[in-house]
């Protein structure tokens, strides 16, 4: 009993020793005396601000790129772009005798289409390029048909996801042509179902497709379908727009004023569109959807665009002119205004 209790004592002894070393150690023997404070290093995000640029009084088509970093119009027949940003302005360079009948930015890089047009005595021949802006790099992709003297290209239409362009030339009667090129430079002019009068044309994003307008017989075709997108209630539909979910938004309209939109997929027939009321008639050219599929309306008079649905209203300055991917520009006192959505 007694060598039990002798052992007891020295264990217990042995753990009291090293509890006491243990603690020692701990707040005397690797403790610092040094006060550390910490600090959050918070990244500065500060944009530099756009240069001041000068939009001339006669410029025409002025447009900007996918994410407002570029500038485009025409001024006397030369098509300028100009780096918002660093205000530097470039003229795009054609060759003798050539003048352009349309450009028309990408959706999603700062790259544009260019139909160049070169007249003869009874005819035009039509070309098209791209030019890369952040390169200044044009190149030339395929020379369309000839046509009448007086047709020009009235809409291009491309879809990086499938790299196909739609090119609409429209002769001097108004009768107009849509052709197909693909990333291998090959062309085919587009079955129209004997419809020659066609109005607003939109690319499918995620597939070689295309909507159109059918001016004769007010109809909307997709060159995919042998048949219309036909809804019961609509009597003279309008192609609003086509977002990246392939979502087609047409308008039910009278006098080009557009009362309600219906949207549904493109493969879905017309009966499964949905509809929204715009509870007032809008013009049809003062509806834009975007690739969400966000639908603004433009009201001029006022200078605001308002976001259907989500009721918010962003005021700008001067003349609309377009909506690009982050806001909306403008023009006044003869400056371009960016005015930010959100």
């Amino acid at each position: 009993m007694k060598l039990f209790m002798r052992i007891f004592l020295w264990i217990m002894i042995s753990l009291a020793v090293q509890f006491a070393g243990l603690f020692y150690a701990n707040n005397y023997l690797f403790t610092s005396n040094t006060s550390i404070q910490t600090k959050k290093i918070v990244k500065s995000d500060v944009k530099k601000p756009d240069a001041e640029i000068k939009v001339p009084e006669n410029a025409k088509h002025v447009s900007v790129s996918y994410d407002a970093r570029y500038l485009a119009y025409y001024d006397e027949d030369i098509l300028k772009v100009v780096n918002v940003k660093t205000g530097e302005e470039k003229n795009v360079e054609f060759d003798e005798g050539v003048k352009v009948s349309l450009y028309k930015w990408l959706p999603d890089r700062n790259r544009m289409l260019i139909a160049e047009k070169e007249t003869s005595n009874r005819s035009s021949n039509f070309k098209l390029a791209y030019y890369d802006v952040d390169k200044s790099v044009k190149e030339d992709i395929k020379e369309l048909d000839w046509a009448d003297k007086k047709a020009e290209v009235e809409d291009i239409q491309a879809s990086p996801l499938t790299n196909i362009i739609y090119v609409k030339v429209a002769n001097s009667g108004k009768r107009s042509s849509i052709y197909w090129i693909n990333i291998m430079k090959e062309m085919k002019k587009v079955d129209t179902k004997g419809s020659y009068m066609i109005g607003k044309i939109k690319v499918v994003p995620h597939e070689d497709n295309l909507l159109y307008e059918d001016l004769t017989y007010h109809k909307i075709y997709a060159t995919g379908s042998d048949e219309p997108i036909t809804i019961e209630s609509i009597k003279t539909p309008s192609l609003l727009g086509v977002d990246d979910n392939d979502v087609a938004y047409i308008g039910d309209t009278e006098n080009d004023l557009v009362s309600k939109i219906y949207y549904g997929n493109v493969k879905d027939e017309g009966s499964k569109f949905q509809v929204v009321d715009l509870r007032g008639s809008v013009n049809k050219s003062d509806i834009f959807i975007n690739e969400q599929g966000k639908i603004y309306v433009n009201d001029n008079l006022k200078g605001i665009v308002r976001e259907f649905g989500s009721g918010k209203e962003y005021t700008y300055q001067g003349t609309f002119v377009q909506i690009y991917s982050g806001g909306i520009i403008s023009i006044s006192d003869g400056k371009m205004v960016k005015t930010q959505l959100n």
